[in-house]
């Protein structure tokens, strides 16, 4: 049998070696926003993610063979008004990693292509301001053959999800905000290139890998008008299955990962008659506990275009339905 290990003078470990940061996004799979009928807003995010601490288990530690882990990604999603309580979006990250010390080459790539579906189930008038209630499901594939079990270097672990959520919404008159969601994302089996892997101090032989499934809730506070959107936010994912990275070895695709991250978002918007609508957006974010990952901090830059894609009479001015 054939079973795959670090040697311990050229050990790594791992956290999450990637949190796809789209908090930026003008409206996206977990926010109370929509996109207006017609209208098409583009982003493009850059994320630098990175950690020199991680957590074993629920053993914190660090690892002078590998320094501190930078992930880096390019985002380019898009979302598409169909009509003022559907929304279809669409993205996909360019991925590269790197470490500041030991001999381990990162991996870059394009990694997966997602689409979600967003649809505004209610909107009731209440005290103060109006509540809405929001699904979205979603689903990705990978688009290019990267390796998954390579970790902490690997850009994604390959798998297919399949993802539900729901949101709920409220925004006072004067421009203030809650959110708070949960979701469920599924994920399929996935082949590797070797005979054999161990779990849960089992040898399994076989190259199918089960990756655990998620949950993830998350809350969030903060006011947003034609011009400005302010956001603190707090979010939590748990694995349901998995196991821990074991004592002095690399990470692997059956970890039972969990994170409670914390963070900031900041957007500015100007109008232009002609043009639509252009954003520059932040957000910078840390890990503050967690289990088989890193202790990540992030920060993300983002530019968007929001603009009327089919002109009528009609269509609202405003591209996003800010109520």
């Amino acid at each position: 049998m054939k079973i795959f290990r670090l040697n311990i003078k050229r050990k790594v470990f791992v956290g999450l070696f990637l949190i796809l940061s789209i908090s930026s996004f003008a409206q996206m799979p977990n926010d109370g926003l929509m996109m207006s009928k017609g209208y098409i807003c583009n982003v493009l995010n850059y994320s630098h993610n990175s950690w020199n601490h991680y957590w074993e288990g629920s053993y914190k530690r660090e690892n002078a063979n590998i320094g501190t882990l930078t992930n880096q990604n390019v985002m380019f999603m898009s979302a598409y008004g169909i009509t003022n309580k559907i929304n279809f979006m669409v993205g996909l990250p360019y991925v590269w990693t790197k470490s500041s010390e030991g001999q381990f080459a990162g991996q870059k790539g394009f990694q997966d292509l997602s689409i979600w579906l967003k649809v505004k189930a209610l909107k009731v008038d209440v005290p103060l301001g109006t509540f809405s209630v929001m699904l979205t499901a979603g689903a990705s594939t990978p688009v290019s053959n990267y390796i998954p079990d390579e970790m902490p270097f690997s850009i994604g672990n390959r798998s297919k999800t399949v993802s539900g959520r729901l949101i709920g919404y409220y925004k006072t008159e004067k421009g203030f905000y809650a959110t708070v969601q949960s979701g469920y994302i599924y994920r399929n089996n996935i082949s590797i290139a070797r005979d054999a892997y161990q779990y849960d101090e089992k040898i399994l032989n076989t190259n199918q890998v089960q990756i655990p499934n998620l949950i993830d809730v998350s809350g969030r506070l903060g006011f947003l008008n034609d011009n400005i959107q302010t956001e603190i936010f707090l979010d939590r994912y748990i694995s349901l299955s998995g196991d821990n990275i074991r004592r002095n070895d690399m990470p692997f695709p059956t970890n039972a990962m969990s994170a409670t991250t914390y963070g900031a978002f900041g957007k500015y918007t100007f109008i232009t008659e002609k043009m639509g609508e252009f954003s520059v957006t932040a957000q910078i974010s840390r890990v503050l506990v967690g289990a088989n990952v890193g202790q990540t901090t992030s920060i993300t830059l983002g530019i968007q275009h929001a603009f009327n894609l089919i002109k009528t009479k009609e269509t609202t001015t405003i591209p996003i339905d800010k109520n």
